[in-house]
This record gives structure tokens, sequence and C-alpha cells, in this order.
């Protein structure tokens, strides 16, 4: 009997260490969106200032986890004073809510490298459930001895579901396609 709970205990913390957390290096990743304007062509913008972590298994290949904060007054969309207006009540307030975040809930398995992570996105301080494709690409072995692996996801957000109901859909649409590209490390 105590060879057998020994050996549960070994095949418990062999699990529990196989999963590895990965950071997101900002320096080599991107969030950005698009979102109509007056129905004929594509504004670009993203925020420049966020942070990240997955917890995965290699061996596995398991996405575990993955969180994220954003700080909303990072918006860029190559334009001061329109990203001035993103950033007041009418848009992200962020005077009031300076983060945009998510968390996850579950995670489902739907590939190889895929997955289908549902979690909570808190946007002006409601959260949101939201449904994100994520594919894993990786790992590979970094410079300085660091796992690293890719994340890519591409979603639309209807923006009024999220509570950004400011503007007319025929100036600014109500889709809002968003891009997320980012390299994590493992050290």
């Amino acid at each position: 009997m105590k060879k057998i709970l020994v050996g549960l205990c070994g095949l418990a913390l062999t699990f529990i260490a196989s999963a590895e957390t990965f950071t997101v290096d900002a320096v080599h990743s991107g969030i950005g969106f698009s979102v109509k304007h007056m129905m004929v062509s594509n504004v670009k913008g993203s925020f420049n200032t966020f942070e990240g972590s997955l917890d995965y298994d290699i061996a596995t290949k398991t996405l575990k986890s993955v969180e994220g904060t954003i700080d909303a007054a990072s918006i860029d969309t190559n334009n001061s004073k329109r990203d001035r207006h993103l950033n007041n009540e009418d848009f992200f307030n962020t005077g009031t809510f300076s983060e945009i975040t998510f968390k996850s809930t579950s995670v489902e398995k739907t590939g190889d490298n895929t997955f289908t992570v549902t979690g909570n996105l808190n946007v002006l301080g409601v959260d949101h459930e939201v449904v994100l494709p994520v594919t894993i690409n990786g790992p590979v072995d970094g410079r300085r001895g660091a796992k690293l692996i890719g994340v890519e996801s591409t979603l639309t957000i209807n923006r009024r579901d999220i509570g950004i109901t400011q503007s007319p859909a025929a100036a600014i649409g109500d889709e809002v396609k968003v891009e997320i590209n980012a390299e994590a490390t493992h050290k």
C-alpha cells in the first residue's frame, strides 16, 4: 500500500510539474484591431502596453489557462485626436477603467496545436464571456536557453456587446476584428 501511495504522489508531482508558465514578451507581440469607418474603410489600431501568461504543457501539447491585461490608455490608431476621444467617457473611459483584462475559465483542445479558450473579458468594469480560437506554435529553443511558443488568435467582437455604444454603426462599425500575435517565454 505504501508503494502505491508513493507512486501516486510521484505521478501527481510529475503532472503538476509538467505545466510550464509562459510569459508574453511584449517586444515580440502585438494586439491589433480594425473597425469599419463610415461603412467604407477599415481603421486599424493597436494597444501598445499589455502583459499576459499561459500555462502550457509542452509534453502533451495542452494549453491549461490564459490570462492577460491591456493598458486601455495605450490605444494607438495613428491619430492622437482620435486616440484621446477613444480614451474618454464615450468609449474606453480610461480615467475610471484603466485596464482591459481576460482570464480563461475553460480550455478545450480542438487539434494538435489548436484550442478553444472560453473566458471573461472585462471591459469598462464588466465581465463578458468570449471564446478565443487559439493556435500554439512551437516550442522552440530561444537564444538564451528559454523555451518559446507563439500564440495566435483572431476573433470578432461586437463593440455594443461589451458596452461601447457611442456612435451609430454607420459611423463606426459594430464589429471589431481583433488579432493577437504573441511570443511567450518559459525559462
